[in-house]
């Protein structure tokens, strides 16, 4: 043994605080010799570098504290690698390392940049409860075993694009915040998993992403059995809150989804996303999904597969209205402008056959304003208009219920344009008033009525009587 390990061991044993720092030096010559690493609840001063060693024993930092920067790119850990609940406070590079253990980061916390790019986790890797406060990056990583990332934080942004899970891959209960803007491949987001495959469980159960977030061409192969209930590899987004914009381009889901009780804050893309069952309700996709013919009919789909067909009507409602604004190739301008105008109607008279209030409404409107030009025509020979009406025929002395007379007489008016109700009534008499202009009102309410009464039929057929 040489002597200066001889004397750090001599010195452990001593046991006084001061005494339980450490350089960086000594820590290095320690490992690169072989010996044992016992570094637990030490402060390692100086930056420590050990890159591109092949370490075969075990290493020990549980609750150490790192002062400067720690280099282990490269680095081959063939025992377990210990550094629970140690604090981080320069740069971190284990990037294009292998664990080939139990590599043990839970609880700790990272003050500076972490990188861990590239590398290979052959065991179990534990990250839970850690706290990233200046970024981390694990960009084209493999997690062959367990990968645990539950309740951890996430203070500036997360990336895992290029990263490969083939076990389950937890993030629970984790927080993703956007507290300083990250620019990366044009995407301004806290989390980056594009391009990422899960082979296993995708757990990001009661998650919370503060910022823009990515899973372009990402892959999902949840590989859910309906047969036999088991949803083992599930990819499960329940109660997660995404505040900003979260992308899903070119994703697949291979096999069921969880999006139940998930909040979207922003703009939802789902452009040439591939999936079986989608559980994702469309009154909590807040700022609606980024346009995409073939993402609004596959969701459409799905909403109604899935029976939820309250969400299927707001959704093609949503979708109609956004279909206006957009380009209509293969159609002539006039044609369009045409259509595009006639379609504005059909959004504010019955809502593409998914409001059936919206033409009550109208219809309402509608007996009202010519309830008002009623009796305003008959103010000076109201009992000849309204004979059938009047008080003295029903021997009611009410002037409330005069009021009331010319809105019943619309009322008949505008239901006998359907004839399905009642027959229409008369034209009246309007001495001292153009007969042309009472018939041509006359008629152009019962046009009205038959018009929304057709409007209403339609989308209470498409709603409420399906």
């Amino acid at each position: 043994m040489t002597p200066l390990i001889l004397i750090f061991i001599i010195g452990v044993s001593t046991g006084t605080l001061e005494e339980r720092v450490i350089q960086a030096s000594e820590v290095e010559t320690i490992i690169r010799a072989g010996e044992p690493a016992e570094f637990d609840k030490y402060i390692i001063e100086g930056d420590l570098n050990l890159c591109g060693l092949t370490i075969e024993r075990p290493v020990h930092f549980n609750q150490t504290i790192f002062q400067d920067s720690v280099m282990f790119n490269s680095t081959t850990f063939n025992g377990y690698a210990y550094f629970w609940s140690s604090d981080f406070n320069g740069y971190v590079n284990f990037g294009s390392s292998v664990f080939n253990g139990y590599a043990n980061f839970g609880s700790s916390v990272f003050n500076g940049f972490a990188y861990f790019g590239e590398s290979d986790f052959n065991g179990y890797a534990d990250f839970k409860l850690s706290k990233f406060k200046e970024g981390a990056n694990f960009g084209y990583s493999h997690f062959n075993g367990y990968a645990n990332f539950g309740y951890s934080d996430f203070n500036n942004y997360a990336n895992f694009a290029y990263s490969e899970f083939n076990s389950t891959a937890d993030f629970g209960f984790s927080s993703f915040n956007d507290d300083v803007s990250f620019v990366f491949s044009d995407f301004n987001t806290s989390a980056f998993f594009m391009n990422s495959e899960f082979n296993g469980e995708a757990d990001f159960y009661n998650s919370k992403f503060n910022g823009d977030t990515s899973f372009c061409n990402s892959e999902f192969n949840c590989n859910a059995n309906f047969k036999l209930d088991t949803f083992d590899k599930e990819a499960n987004f329940n109660d997660v809150v995404f505040k900003g914009d979260v992308s899903f381009y070119s994703s697949f889901f291979n096999g069921v989804a969880f999006f139940e009780k998930t909040i979207i804050q922003g703009r939802l893309s789902l452009t040439k996303t591939k999936y079986d069952k989608l559980f994702i309700r469309w009154y909590n996709i807040v700022d609606g999904l980024e346009y995409d013919d073939a993402a609004y009919m596959t969701l459409l789909k799905n909403f109604k597969d899935l029976g939820y067909l309250e969400d299927y009507d707001s959704c093609y409602f949503q979708y109609r209205k956004e279909h206006r604004g957009q380009p209509w190739p293969g159609i002539g301008s006039f044609e369009v402008s045409v259509r595009k105008f006639l379609d504005i109607f059909l959004e504010y008279f019955y809502g593409y056959g998914k409001k059936p209030l919206l033409p009550l409404a109208w219809s309402l409107g509608v007996v009202l304003v010519f309830g008002i030009y009623w009796r305003s025509i008959g103010q000076k020979k109201q009992k000849i208009i309204f004979d059938e009406y009047s008080p003295k025929k029903n021997k009611i002395n009410n002037k409330l219920l005069i009021l009331i007379y010319p809105f019943l007489f619309s009322v008949n008016v505008f239901l006998s344009g359907t004839k399905l109700f009642v027959d229409p009534p008369e034209v009246p008499d309007t001495p001292g008033n153009s007969q042309s202009t009472t018939k041509f009102v006359f008629i152009l309410e019962r046009i009205l009525g038959a018009f929304f009464s057709i409007l209403f039929f339609l989308a209470v057929s498409g709603t409420v009587v399906r």
